[in-house]
Order: C-alpha cells, then structure tokens, then sequence
C-alpha cells in the first residue's frame, strides 16, 4: 500500500514540475506551454539566447525549445547545459560552427534536432558523434557541400535524415553505413546530383523513402539500385532524366510508389516500367511522351493509378493498360483526338479517367460500355460538338464532365441522351460559349497550357524589419488616438479605395451613447453640453470636435540608452487603456512588448555567439557551385 502511494506521488510530482518558469510571464519574446511530458518553449527573435541562459538556473523537462531568428552564427561548449530537451530547433539563424562539446548532456536525451536554414557548410559530425537517442536530423537549406566520408558515426537511432537544398553534388562511399540498420527516410532534394549515389544508398536494408527530386540526373544506369527490400517510395521528379535501363533497379520486392514527373522521358522501351514490379502508382506527368505502346506497361500486375498528365501523347495502343488492374487514369493535357472501343480494352476496374483539355472531337459508341466500374470521366475542355448514340454506355452511375465543349452551348448536343445514359452535368461556367465556338480550331499539340510546373522555391527568409521605440509609438499613438467622426459621408467607392487604417474611426459620441453607461457622461460634462448645443444646430451647421492635440517632446536622460517621452496634458476623452499607456511612457516605464533589453557586456560566458547584421537569404543556384 505504502509503495503504491509512492508510485500516486512521484507521478504527480512529474506533472507539476511541468509548469512554465516566471521569468516567461511577462515577456513576449518567447511563447511556453505546459504539458505533461514537458514545456514547449519557443522563442523567435534575438532574446532567445539568453532565456536558455536562464533556463540552465531551473532546469526543467523540455518537450520542444526552438529558437530561430536569433542571428547565432556558433554554438559554443555546453550550451544546454542541465537541460533535458527533447525536440531543439534552431532553425532560420546563421550558424556556422557547432563545438564538438555542443550538445554534452544531451545524448540519451535529445530525439529531433532542426538546424535548417543556416549556414553550415559541412556535417557537425564529431558535435553528433555521440548522440545516441537522435531519431531525426533535420539540416535543411545549408551551404553543405559534398560528402565523401561517413559523417553519422554512432548515431544508432537515426531515422530520419533532411539534407534538402544544400550544395551536394557528389556523395561517394558508403557515408550511410552507419546508419544502414537504422534509417527509413532519406531525403536528398534540391541538390546538384549528377548521378545516381549507387555507391551510398544501396545496401541500405530498412530504407522505406528515398527522396532525390530537383537535381541534375540524366539517366538512370544498370544496376544503380538494388539489395533495398524495404524501399517502398521513390521519388526523382524534376530532373532530367531522358532515359532508363531496363535492369536499372533489381530486388526491388516492396517498390509501391515510383514518380518520375517533370522530367525528359521521351519513350519507354519495353520491360523498363515491366522492372518495378510491385509499383501500384506510377508518376509520369510532364515528360515528353508521344505515344503508350502496347507493351510499355506490361507485367504490371499491380499497378492502380497512372498519371501521364502534361505529355504529348497522341496514340495509345489497343490493350495498352489490359495486363493492369487500373482504378486511375489521368491523361489530361494531351493531343488525343478520338476515343474507340479498344482504348481501355482489359481494364474492367477503371473507376475514374481524366481526359480533359485534349483535340477529342469524336467518341466512338461503345468506348466506355465495358467499364462497369466507371463512376467519373472528365471530359472538359475539348472540342466536341455532339456525342453519338450509346458514345458513353457503361455504368449506371457515371459522372461526366463536359464543361467547355462546344457541344454544352446548344441544346443539339443532348438529343441523344435519355435513361441511365443521361450525363450529369455540374454548375460551372462555359466560357467557351461566350466565343465562336463553332469555329474549327486547329489542333495545337503540345499544349500551350501544360508547361512543365516549376521546381518549388528551396530556401526563402522573409527579411524583418526593425522599428526603434520612437517608431512603433508613433505609429501605435497614430493608430490608437481619438478620432472624431465628421458629418460628411464618403462614397462606396472612396471605401473600397481606402487603406484599412482610415476605413476605423472611432466615433466617441457613438461609443457613449451605446455604452449604456449614464456615469460616463457626468464625469464628461463638456461633451455631454457639446452635444445638446450640435443637437439645437442645423445638419448643415454641425462641426466636428476638434482633434485632441498631443505633444511629444523629446528628453535626453543622463545614462539613458534612447530618449523618453513626455506627453502634455489633454482632455479626459479617450479611454482607459491609452491613459495608463501614458502614465508608464511619461515614467519611463514602456510595456512589455516595447521594451528593449540592453546588451549584458558583463556576461562573458553567453554560450551562443550572434551577428547583429541582418540578411536576407536566397535560394542557391544549384546550376553553379559556390564557394564558402
């Protein structure tokens, strides 16, 4: 009885302890957050820093501490220390150099670790070396070039690595044997491979992911990939890749997701999509593709959604998806023309098929009649004028998307539908029948709205703009003074043509009198008569109160680090808040949220090393490597 007790207690203890420091409560320069498991502490601006100096003095379970935009440029020995931290985020800084002795103490401790966007131009491996509990490494957005050595020792937990958008063009060796039993997500986007890293990825036995989208690759040779038996998703999509060995990829068993988009794929050989076995949805959009043969994708026998969306294809086989069990079709954007029967021969189980915005005129009957899965075609943005008898017999309950066709402008095009062949049209606007629609447009082939999409924007930092004391009470007095409504009222448009900031005007005789506070006019015995005296006057004779005056005027104290306020008295007539911001203003005495912390110089051991200057970085060049 006594040790469960004891058991009752301790667990109480642990969720006490999980309260926020005081030192927190009136600041805004970081945000705390209370749970069971810890504190979620996070901290954007320069004072970052020092409230992990002041955690070191009440050390407390850290589910999450992220600092960013600190402007840390090194992180020195024992920097946290006697914290225990499990999440660190040390994103958007500019960082360049990380003590080996960094992280001391937190070995057993720390599972995710963010350093991206900063400016580390290789691995921190002997600052890593040791941290065994490490599950994720995030060091996306760096100047990290090549990688030629192992640079994971000892990090036996390691599950999921980012080094996206970096400057790696070359990765030689078996630099992941470290990690090998361990890593299941492995992302290299937005770098400057040249050529597929064999070499380091292979042999790689419990990697589930692997992510190389946006480099330089043109093709994918013999025997590149291979011995990954968990690798289910393969990402390529954004290089250019303009063609691929049929034996590229061998004990491939778990392969599911394959996407090769935007890339240089003119044709596929036979057997070369035949080598992903296992593949049940493959990615080909925006390549150069003219054709589906027959045998392009063959001895796919799982294979359940397709997407050749953006290519140039004009013919597709008879049988050309019969050996696959096929859910979806995507093929917009292309130069198909016509529809026949034998088009989706073998493919009972399609249940959705895209072939918007192609040069279909005609629909051949029976083209859908074995399709008895079919639920959705899309068939929008074409150039069909009317559908023959039986053009789309099939299922019961088939949606079809006919918007922008010629045929929607007249009722001609709809004699022929009645029963379980009715087309089930949506409410969207056909622009096309505000044009001549009956005109014969020659076919443009490829089209000039399936332009291959651009590659995402790697690295941005949004540049913030530092505003003095001086200047944010400015503008706070500009925003939050008094203003007196006038008689004249502006026009609808004068509204829509306003900034939001003059659209608000505070009207006070409006507030009092929906105040449903009679106290408030005795203790404003002036504009209680002012108000009786407008009220006696015509419309037309009615003049604004006049604008309370404010005078600033500037005092240099002596050991003062910036200028105070002074405030000449005026009229009891605004509210209560903006009485007691003068009070504190002609004290001396700013807000939270206005005061500055000047610069400790008499702190010596700060562990973090910051750069007052700040910059704006830009996504690098990937085309031209850069030297640090």
């Amino acid at each position: 009885m006594l040790y469960h007790h004891l058991l009752i207690l301790t667990l109480y203890v642990g969720t006490v302890l999980a309260v926020c420091p005081s030192f927190m409560r009136n600041q805004t320069a970081c945000s705390c957050f209370a749970y069971i498991d810890g504190l979620v502490i996070k901290c954007d601006g320069p004072d970052g820093p020092s409230v992990v100096e002041q955690l070191k003095q009440s050390p407390k379970e850290i589910r999450e501490l992220s600092i960013e935009n600190a402007n840390i440029v090194e992180i020195g020995r024992y920097a946290f220390r006697n914290l225990r931290i499990k999440k660190l985020v040390l994103d958007n800084n500019r960082i360049r150099a990380i003590n080996p002795d960094a992280f001391r103490g937190l070995e057993f401790v720390m599972l995710e670790l963010s350093i991206a966007m900063n400016k580390l131009t290789a691995i921190p491996t002997d600052s890593l070396i040791a941290m065994r509990a490490l599950s994720v490494l995030n060091l996306r957005c760096n100047n990290i070039g090549d990688i030629t050595q192992p640079a994971f020792r000892n990090l036996s937990s390691l599950i999921d690595l980012n080094l996206g958008c970096n400057q790696i063009c070359n990765i030689e060796g078996a630099v992941f044997d470290d990690v090998k039993q361990t890593l299941q997500n492995l992302i290299l986007d937005h770098n400057c491979l040249t050529s597929f890293p064999s070499e380091s990825v292979n042999h790689l036995d419990n990697l589930i992911a692997l992510h190389i989208k946006y480099n330089q690759l043109e093709t994918l040779e013999k025997h590149q990939l291979g011995n990954m038996t968990s690798l289910t998703i393969l990402t390529l999509t954004g290089n250019k890749i303009r063609s691929i060995d049929k034996e590229f990829a061998i004990g491939l068993d778990n392969l599911k997701y394959l996407y090769l988009g935007n890339n240089n794929i003119t044709s596929l050989e036979a057997e070369v999509m035949g080598q992903f076995t296992q593949a049940q949805v493959i990615e080909l959009s925006f390549n150069g593709l003219a054709e589906v043969t027959a045998d392009m994708f063959s001895g796919l026998e799982h294979l359940q959604h397709l997407n050749l969306d953006g290519n140039n294809i004009r013919d597709i086989a008879p049988g050309a998806f019969a050996t696959t069990p096929l859910l979806l079709l995507w093929l917009p954007n292309n130069c198909l023309s016509s529809v026949a029967p034998n088009m989706f021969l073998g493919a009972p189980f399609l249940r959705q098929i895209s072939l918007a915005n192609n040069n279909i005129r005609t629909i051949q009957p029976l083209s859908f009649a074995h399709l008895a899965n079919l639920h959705t075609l899309d068939l929008s943005l074409n150039k069909l004028k009317s559908l023959q008898s039986g053009a789309i017999t099939g299922s019961d309950h088939l949606t079809v998307r006919l918007q922008e066709n010629p045929m929607v402008c007249s009722q001609d095009g709809f004699h022929v539908m009645n029963g379980r062949e009715a087309i089930n049209l949506t409410t969207e606007p056909n622009l096309i029948c505000k044009t001549d629609y009956l005109k014969d447009v020659k076919d443009d082939c490829p089209k000039g709205n399936s332009k291959k999409p651009q590659a995402p924007v790697c690295c941005s930092r949004t540049k913030k703009i530092k505003t003095s004391i001086s200047e944010s009470l400015q503008e706070t007095i500009k925003q939050e003074i008094l203003q007196p409504s006038t008689t004249a009222k502006p026009n609808d448009a004068d509204l829509m043509n306003m900034p939001i900031s003059s659209k608000k005007k505070f009207n006070l005789e409006r507030f009092l009198r929906l105040s449903q506070k009679p106290k408030d006019l005795k203790l404003n015995p002036t504009i209680h008569r002012q108000n009786q005296k407008n009220d006696q006057l015509p419309r037309q004779e009615q003049q604004p109160h006049e604008q309370p005056k404010l005078a600033v005027t500037k005092v240099n104290n002596a050991g003062a680090s910036s200028p105070s306020l002074r405030f000449s008295k005026v009229e009891n007539q605004r509210p209560a808040r903006i009485n007691e911001r003068r009070r504190l203003i002609e004290k001396n005495k700013f807000p939270a949220w206005m005061r500055t912390r000047p610069k400790d110089k008499s702190k010596d051991d700060m562990e973090f090393s910051t750069d007052k200057h700040v910059e704006t970085v830009q996504s690098p060049d990937l085309n031209i490597r850069r030297k640090v």
